[in-house]
């Protein structure tokens, strides 16, 4: 079960939205580079960061077809992602993620690794190498080690999903804070840019008991996972908060920790190819039951690899 905490769009993003993006439990947002309609504005990168949202760029002119690929066009395209992103603000040592916006096929590969040779020439040591693509390009790009950061769409991939990934895009045409968008997963924090990273709420250690008195819920949360989270029961947590339904809960809203919870530090763990969610359990000293709750999971045959989860 992929955890939505990021978004990419091409929507021009406003204070407003960029607020509703925050209350909902986004913390990453992919937005363009380049001069077009979709394109991120300097003024906009401002209000962002201001929100407390971190940005991830995208490089993305026309390349969805095996002909695009070419070391030539990637030192092309290097030099001018490079000059915009220093035009809005964009900090030396994150990330550019240059896309393959197709079902690329094996014969379309050589020439995807030799763009993406270039594009790491063209960057230097200014900023680190983003592909976006499908699970093969990104398996092809990784072995060779042609770039710095990986962010797979589930687009063309399959049904597969590579275990060293930075970013999964799992949703497409949604909406969220009244624009549209995709939804995505970041493991990591990506060569993303903006405040200071703030850790993805299902993995985000408890604070001490002195400091920890509430709660935001992020979307995907339930009472009964958050009670588990903080080891107290949902009775109490209900009392605490005068909640009249338990089953009514909404991203953005604060809820306070009853005093009695007993907090612990929390451990995350990456799910691995052929990993089943009793052998992990049985690893870390709990039960199926307990990560099911820590990690909202409903179907506990459906975790994936590259998934992380929490397990203390």
């Amino acid at each position: 079960m992929a955890e939505l905490n990021g978004i990419d769009c091409a929507t021009k993003i406003h204070q407003d939205v960029a607020v509703g993006l925050k209350a909902a439990g986004i913390e990453y947002v992919g937005r363009y580079l380049g001069d077009s309609w979709k394109s991120i504005t300097k003024k906009e990168a401002d209000i962002l960061v201001h929100a407390g949202l971190k940005i991830i760029s995208i490089w993305e002119t026309n390349p969805t077809f095996a002909g695009y690929f070419s070391e030539d066009k990637a030192i092309a395209d290097g030099k001018e992602a490079i000059a915009y992103a220093k035009l809005i603000g964009q900090p030396e040592g994150s990330a550019i993620y240059f896309a393959v916006d197709y079902d690329a096929q094996p014969a379309d590969l050589p020439a995807i690794l030799s763009y993406f040779l270039g594009v790491r020439q063209s960057l230097g040591k200014d900023y680190k190498a983003g592909v976006y693509g499908s699970y093969a390009v990104l398996d092809m790009l990784q072995r060779s080690r042609a770039a710095d950061c990986y962010w797979q769409t589930a687009a063309w991939s399959r049904g597969e999903v590579a275990d060293f990934i930075d970013i999964l895009q799992f949703g497409f045409n949604k909406n969220i804070a009244g624009i549209p968008v995709d939804y995505n997963q970041f493991a990591t924090s990506a060569g993303s840019w903006g405040k200071s990273l703030v850790p993805s709420p299902s993995f985000q250690p408890s604070p001490p008991p002195s400091s920890a008195t509430t709660y935001t819920v992020q979307p995907g949360d339930t009472l009964s996972g958050i009670a588990a989270r903080y080891r107290t029961t949902v009775l109490d947590m209900v009392k605490a908060n005068n909640i009249k339904d338990p089953n009514l809960i909404y991203p953005g809203q604060v809820l306070t920790i009853p005093s009695s919870a007993g907090l612990t530090e929390q451990i995350e763990y990456r799910i691995r190819p052929g990993d089943a969610l009793s052998e992990i359990a049985m690893k870390f000293g709990t039960t199926v039951n307990q990560l099911r709750a820590w990690n909202q999971i409903a179907n506990p045959d459906l975790i994936f690899a590259g998934q992380r989860i929490r397990v203390k």
